[in-house]
């Protein structure tokens, strides 16, 4: 009798271990979908998510070290930027060193620091390649007297989006895919 009771103790407890796992684990999957943003994704807005990016010529950015400028306290380390050809500006690319960062259209907008011609006026432009929009949403403070700028870049709506930079008679030009 005492036998029965331990293997029926010994039911439940692992019946409870394998429904409080099963919970655990499927709260682990749920919040991976949630960070990476599609867990509310149906598989046709997926499908759609995956024709935008695979679609758009998105520039590769480079795995590059930045100028030292006085105004970045740290010394400068390796990460992804966008380089023109003469290497007179640089946008830094950081939302691509991991999978959970995606671009998206948001009124928060992305925070982006760029290298160029020290005290150099940054005009930064952008406009979608692959359907209607209004333009890139861009601020730019003022004064910063040195190579780095920092930046806010605000993309109105998902896409296929062109940025452009200029400053003295430098520029640099490149395609990032927006997400909802």
């Amino acid at each position: 009798m005492q036998t029965t009771r331990i293997t029926d103790e010994a039911v439940l407890h692992s019946f409870i271990f394998v429904l409080l796992l099963s919970v655990l684990l499927t709260g682990c999957l749920a919040t991976d979908t949630i960070a990476s943003g599609t867990s509310t994704t149906t598989p046709s807005a997926l499908a759609a998510e995956s024709t935008l990016v695979s679609a758009c010529p998105v520039t590769e950015p480079d795995w590059a070290k930045p100028p030292d400028d006085a105004a970045v306290p740290d010394t400068p380390e390796y990460g992804y930027y966008f380089v023109n050809e003469d290497r007179s500006i640089w946008a830094s690319a950081w939302w691509t060193e991991a999978k959970e960062y995606h671009l998206r259209a948001s009124e928060e907008g992305i925070k982006v620091g760029w290298f160029r011609p020290a005290g150099a006026t940054l005009e930064i432009s952008g406009h979608r390649l692959d359907g209607q929009a209004p333009p890139l949403e861009v601020h730019v403070p003022c004064c910063y007297p040195t190579r780095f700028q920092a930046t806010g870049l605000y993309f109105p709506t998902e896409g296929c989006w062109e940025v452009t930079a200029k400053a003295a008679d430098s520029v640099l030009s490149f395609v990032v895919g927006v997400q909802p």
